[in-house]
């Protein structure tokens, strides 16, 4: 008797179930170990199973962006208003999550801009982490250019600084260390 694909997968919902394990994946091996065939193995579906569900291992790797995003947003801290403390806060998380999910931060990274644009969850995801920088760094009114350039400015800083300090060319004792170096190098972008 031939098995119903659709019946087979008995653990509930196998979107999710893909998610879960491709996130595991990913996390464990980097976005390039990832396949929709070793991921409906390990769930126990042919790979055919999840193409119900992601259009493609372009449309899986988004959806691991995705959730990366809103973990990371997860854990930033949500400012009610400016306080002085908030850029340090901002950048203990950041560092914090980057430096202990370097594969998956490596991923959200990675994601092109256009995809983003075109993946709801992705583009919510995102744009969640970019509200909480706003809050933490301000720099102008809410929306304005000048906020949008400070925001970049400190996220491109951020972001290298991550790179370097996982490549071994900035060295420093502890994360937090690291942290107090990256808030020096922010310099007046954190102060205005």
């Amino acid at each position: 008797m031939a098995r119903d694909e659709s019946s087979s997968y008995h653990h509930g919902d196998l979107a999710r179930a893909a998610l879960d394990a491709a996130y595991v994946l990913v996390a464990k091996q980097g976005a390039a170990a990832l396949s929709m065939r070793e991921v409906a193995g390990g769930l126990g579906v042919t790979h055919r199973a999840l193409y119900r569900h992601y259009a493609d291992r372009e449309a899986l790797l988004d959806a691991v962006a995705a959730r990366g995003y809103e973990a990371l947003a997860d854990v930033l801290p949500a400012a009610p208003g400016r306080t002085k403390d908030a850029p340090r806060a901002f950048l203990q998380a950041y560092a914090g999550f980057a430096l202990a999910e370097p594969e998956i931060y490596a991923l959200m990274m990675a994601r092109d801009g256009r995809r983003m644009a075109t993946h709801p969850a992705l583009r919510a995801a995102t744009r969640r982490v970019i509200a909480l920088s706003q809050q933490a760094f301000g720099g102008g009114p809410q929306g304005s250019a000048a906020q949008r350039d400070r925001i970049i400015a400190l996220w491109s800083l951020l972001h290298g600084a991550i790179a370097l300090y996982r490549a071994g060319l900035i060295r420093a004792g502890s994360r937090k260390q690291f942290v107090d170096y990256m808030l020096k190098l922010a310099g007046e972008r954190i102060s205005d």
